[in-house]
């Protein structure tokens, strides 16, 4: 009993004391999703690597094919051997699964699955080339300024690169124009037959009223998240960049909720969407060395600490009752439901100045 009394003071105290300057020194942005204020930012206009936050534009693609009825929830997801062949995360279904869309958009967002990715841009476009069109055209249409895709998932690659200012837009817009999926953002672990798949969300564990959104990881990005809470009908997202470790990255967004909840910040702009903070590099920057300072080839893939759980912290609190998984299946789609029909769209943008980086051989 002492020490959780104790927990409960350090938890106050860090609640309420100003930011560490550890955590000034990565990107971060808080934004209310109703009004689009900007509650707090830092280097929120740096170029970064988006690495899985990259789904998001991915579902937000499929979320606009649903509202505008060129795809239904049960049209059909047929796994490719190029999709089969892309690194973990992935669900490893053998090439000619089918599954649904409803299944697809669950095994994306919670999952993060690389290969489901690739199979949801193929259905989509008719090839992952063209997909890649699409996003970076909504990416122009959105107003996302330092953003550029070159894949569906956001595995290592040149060119690739976003801001946390941009994140914050396309998260609110996900939240806003799309409210009846925002639950698939709350879900807090899929399970496929007898394999329990968490969500690597930290915040939908330990965060009370936390309710979405997708965390990223590879080497050069280090620890990335969108988070929102909501909390007496108000609801703030939050994006952090760069964190060495997903608990500190889940911390962060939490004390940074707190703040903003707690009313210990000021308004910095009256929109998101109309705030353009400075973009200090001409590149992404490259935490390698110090989330990976020596790691085997393969391993910001095959062996990602994404969901590597860490200890309760003052911060975080104790666990919120565990969610029932989600349960996913393979099958079930209507094979003469309607099928995303590609358009032509805009050519894709260039990869910003300098962006062209190796990041990981194979």
């Amino acid at each position: 009993m002492f020490s959780r009394a104790i927990g409960l003071i350090v938890l106050i105290i860090v609640a309420l004391a100003p930011l560490s300057a550890r955590a000034q020194d990565a990107p971060f942005i808080l934004v209310d999703a109703d009004t689009g204020a900007v509650l707090a930012e830092n280097r929120s206009g740096e170029l970064w690597y988006p690495a899985s936050l990259t789904k998001l534009m991915t579902v937000y693609l499929v979320f606009e094919a649903l509202e505008d009825e060129r795809l239904q929830l049960d049209s059909p997801v047929t796994v490719s051997a190029r999709a089969l062949a892309e690194p973990p995360s992935k669900m490893g279904f053998p090439a000619g699964t089918v599954i649904t869309v409803d299944n697809a958009l669950k095994m994306l967002i919670v999952k993060s699955a690389n290969d489901i990715a690739v199979a949801v841009a193929e259905m989509m476009a008719g090839s992952e080339s063209a997909f890649i069109m699409q996003m970076n055209a909504a990416a122009q249409r959105l107003g996302l300024t330092g953003t550029n895709f070159i894949n569906p998932h956001g595995l290592p690659g040149s060119g690739q690169s976003t801001t946390a200012r941009d994140m914050a837009v396309l998260a609110r817009t996900i939240w806003n124009d799309f409210p009846q999926y925002r639950e698939l953002f709350a879900i807090g672990a899929i399970s496929y037959g007898a394999t329990l798949m968490p969500s690597a969300n930290t915040l939908l564990e330990f965060y009370p009223g936390a309710n979405g959104m997708k965390t990223g990881y590879i080497c050069a990005a280090g620890f990335n998240l969108v988070g929102s809470a909501t909390r007496s009908g108000r609801t703030l997202i939050v994006v952090v960049l760069g964190e060495t470790t997903p608990l500190r990255r889940a911390e962060r967004a939490a004390l940074l909720l707190d703040r903003g909840f707690g009313g210990m910040v000021n308004v910095i702009a009256a929109s998101v969407e109309a705030f353009t903070p400075r973009l200090p590099s001409a590149a992404p920057a490259d935490m390698r060395g110090t989330v990976c300072p020596t790691p085997a080839p393969d391993a910001e893939v095959i062996a990602s600490p994404e969901a590597t759980p860490g200890p309760i912290t003052a911060i975080l609190g104790w666990p919120l009752i565990p969610q029932t998984p989600v349960p996913v299946f393979t099958g079930g789609a209507d094979m003469d439901a309607t099928i995303f029909v590609p358009v032509p769209v805009p050519r894709p943008r260039p990869p910003p100045l300098g962006a062209a980086l190796d990041l990981m051989p194979g």
